[in-house]
């Protein structure tokens, strides 16, 4: 993406920008939510009326938490932002219902910072397992204490950086616009979209790739140890739980890790895509692709759910009895009665006394 400051000015044309149809784009968000929705209002449902579940509340609350959180996200994305990238030319901006109240700016901030909230969910609730599966004289048996400021600084090192980066890359209309004029001249139709957000020095953009790839290769390790160390308390604890237990912890362990996984391929497919766009040929047109990678990136809710909902035996029972077709109780024939009546008449004693 060619984003200095210098005094190198691209006189290219940007399809980008030339061509501004994107009117399949918000439809298709919206069905993907409209599905979204109601697939994901089972799961709440389901999270909250469950009471025979083995995790605590806590468990559960997280979870909801979580789910919530994620599916209001990617809402937030598809329809209520709408987001569309403008690389390669550095820039972006929303078609959905909040923009022309809000400048893309202030959307981008509060996509991250509910983002945030399921990345932190994701480890909180390996946390809570810690805690559950952990021995009384083990290493990893941490004090209430421990574990309150151990998730203090989880939450700073994951709901900050990425928010920070993003407010602090801001510009000013002028600057903007001299920005530019400057350095795209045959681009200044782009000014014209409403709320449109430009990077004005690529080392912003540059540093904001750099934090989030910080982010995802530090938060997968720890991810990873945390796994390691759950599994590594359940074996330990195989002399004194049933073999119940432990099949149990190792069954919510692996489902979690599945759930992640399903997340991850469907989260991280759109963010590819468009940081590879910013080095593109300006004129090629990927508006097709854009869409289609946009609309794999906010339906991650439904996946995500959907496998929740399969692993679970209590929730799976009850959408298998939403839509099982119960057999219709049968009605005898009128005809059948008539003739079942008449033989009874036939044969009863009145009727063989009158005939003697």
């Amino acid at each position: 993406m060619e984003n200095d400051t210098s005094n190198s000015q691209n006189f290219r044309k940007f399809t980008s920008i030339e061509n501004s149809n994107r009117s399949l784009q918000q439809p298709l968000m919206d069905c993907i939510n409209i599905f979204s929705v109601s697939i994901n209002f089972i799961l709440f449902y389901l999270i909250i009326s469950d009471g025979r579940r083995r995790e605590s509340k806590l468990y559960r609350s997280i979870l909801l938490i979580q789910t919530f959180s994620l599916w209001l996200s990617q809402l937030h994305w598809g329809s209520f932002h709408g987001l569309v990238f403008l690389f390669p030319f550095p820039g972006l901006y929303g078609i959905g219902y909040l923009t022309p109240y809000l400048s893309s700016y202030v959307l981008v901030i509060t996509w991250l910072s509910l983002f945030a909230i399921t990345v932190l969910t994701k480890f909180l609730i390996l946390i809570v397992r810690l805690r559950g599966v952990a021995r009384q004289d083990s290493y990893f048996r941490f004090s209430t204490v421990t574990y309150f400021i151990f998730t203090a600084l989880l939450s700073f090192y994951i709901l900050v950086p990425m928010p920070f980066c993003w407010i602090s890359s801001g510009s000013s209309v002028l600057e903007t616009q001299t920005f530019v004029k400057n350095n795209y001249p045959n681009a200044m139709k782009v000014l014209d979209i409403p709320g449109v957000f430009i990077y004005t020095d690529s080392w912003k953009f540059r540093r904001i790739l750099i934090v989030a790839t910080v982010l995802m290769v530090t938060g997968g390790c720890l991810y990873l140890v945390l796994c390691q160390v759950i599994l590594y308390e359940i074996h330990q604890q195989c002399k004194i739980w049933s073999e119940k237990v432990l099949k149990y912890h190792r069954k919510a362990l692996k489902d979690t890790v599945i759930q992640t996984i399903i997340l991850t391929v469907f989260i991280a497919a759109a963010p590819v895509f468009h940081i590879l766009n910013a080095f593109r040929d300006p004129e090629a047109d990927i508006i097709t692709l854009t869409i289609i990678s946009n609309a794999i990136f906010v339906s991650s809710p439904i996946p995500y759910a959907m496998t929740i909902l399969y692993q679970n035996t209590a929730y799976r029972r009850f959408i298998v009895s939403m839509f099982r077709f119960r057999n219709k109780q049968k009605t005898p024939r009128i005809g059948a009665t008539i003739q079942v009546s008449m033989v009874n008449i036939k044969n009863s004693p009145r009727t063989s006394n009158s005939g003697n």
